[in-house]
């Protein structure tokens, strides 16, 4: 567990916790930086008031990640399901391709075989037609290809982004506990368990 001395509003705090010591400079910062910023806005306002602000817009930001997390992930599933399906019909047109390519050589090994100028025109005229239904099959295969490989660059730019969306609010809610723990400090300091009269 790691220990570190952070300044939060001017006053020190000892900072524990199990990340990295830069992690938690790094919180301590952003929670100062937002706390002087409300204190900033509204100079009438007390420490513990201020605090309280920052924590509900830390707690807000935290909220907004989970809700564009949800929907990341909501976002990714759809995609999946999309490509899944694209696979399947890709799968299916390259059995069709193999099939018409199968069939257009058997007929072209047929044409090759056969004699009579009416037999060959009549294969010649089939073969054309195979063809252009080859051609046909080929240029949806491409496309239903360019259409997964761009789900996939998707799929992946996505799957950062609920990385992201993931630390984000983690790191919010990191925050959000530190500063319930600077709210009961604080709250501790003002009302002591002892006091004179």
């Amino acid at each position: 567990m790691n220990i570190i001395n952070v300044n939060i509003n001017g006053m020190e705090y000892n900072l524990r916790g199990e990340e990295s010591e830069e992690y938690l400079h790094k919180v301590a910062r952003y929670v100062d930086k937002k706390l002087k910023a409300i204190m900033e806005g509204n100079s009438k306002l007390s420490v513990a008031s201020a605090a309280v602000l920052t924590a509900l817009n830390v707690a807000d930001e935290m909220f907004k990640y989970d809700i564009a997390y949800e929907e990341v992930t909501e976002r990714m599933d759809k995609l999946s399901v999309n490509e899944k399906s694209l696979k399947e019909e890709l799968n299916t047109l390259r059995k069709q391709l193999k099939y018409l390519e199968d069939y257009n050589s058997e007929l072209q090994t047929k044409l090759n075989n056969e004699t009579g100028i009416d037999a060959i025109k009549a294969k010649e005229i089939e073969v054309k037609k195979m063809d252009k239904e080859l051609q046909l099959t080929q240029e949806s295969a491409k496309e239903y290809l360019a259409e997964a490989k761009a789900l996939r660059t998707e799929n992946k730019e996505l799957k950062f982004q609920l990385q992201s969306y993931k630390y984000k609010t983690m790191d919010l809610q990191n925050k959000l506990i530190e500063k319930g723990i600077d709210l009961a400090k604080e709250k501790k300091m003002k009302n002591p368990l002892i006091s004179l009269e």
